[in-house]
This record gives C-alpha cells, sequence and structure tokens, in this order.
C-alpha cells in the first residue's frame, strides 16, 4: 500500500509547494488519480485492490501533471508570449507501458460462442 503523506510531501517538493494551504486539493488529486490507475489496471479482470507501491512514482507523475493543468481543463494546449503547453487527452494511457504488466488478464484467452 502506498503511504498518502509520503506521496503528498514528495508532490508538494515536485510543485515547489512548502505550506499546507493546497493540501485537500492534492490530496484529493492523488486518491482520483490512484482510482483511475486501479481501473485502468482492473480493466481486464483484475480484482487489486491497492495501488502497486513500486509504481507510486507514476501516480505522484500524474498527480502533478493534473495539478499543473488546474484552469486549463478542457484544453488540448496553451500559450502565453513565448511559452507554450500541450496536454495530452488520457494521462494514464501515456504511461500504459508501465500499467501493462499489472493488468495481465487472468483466466481464458477469450469468448467462446455456440451457435
Amino acid at each position: 500500500m502506498v503511504d498518502k503523506t509520503d506521496n503528498l510531501t514528495k508532490v508538494k517538493l515536485l510543485v515547489s509547494i512548502g505550506d499546507n494551504k493546497q493540501d485537500d486539493l492534492l490530496n484529493l488529486l492523488l486518491e482520483d488519480n490512484e482510482a483511475r490507475l486501479l481501473s485502468y489496471i482492473n480493466q481486464d479482470g483484475n480484482n487489486i485492490v491497492t495501488y502497486p507501491t513500486e509504481i507510486s512514482w507514476l501516480l505522484r507523475e500524474i498527480t502533478v501533471r493534473r495539478f499543473n493543468r488546474i484552469g486549463e481543463e478542457g484544453k488540448k494546449s496553451s500559450s502565453e508570449s513565448d511559452v507554450s503547453a500541450t496536454w495530452s487527452d488520457d494521462d494514464v494511457f501515456d504511461y500504459a507501458v508501465y500499467l501493462n504488466k499489472y493488468r495481465t488478464k487472468k483466466g481464458g484467452n477469450g469468448i467462446a460462442r455456440f451457435i
């Protein structure tokens, strides 16, 4: 199981937050992203209930991405003066290569249909 306090501290360090004024928002983002990642991992019939600790870096990475995008929701890109940013439609899919090994299908090889 991932230590939520540890992840919060690390996310705050990554986004240069030194106080606790945004802790509720960051905790919500961490919680939502953990649920999204578990949903991706479990979509092939797995029943993993706790997020794998060895990829907790990924949870923090996606949380930082979503935090940095606050106020820009719904946009694919944004620019201001010489600075521009482009966002992916699906943060989880960008990390599928790391998540797919946890998504191994359990059971048979497919669907059998009798006609």
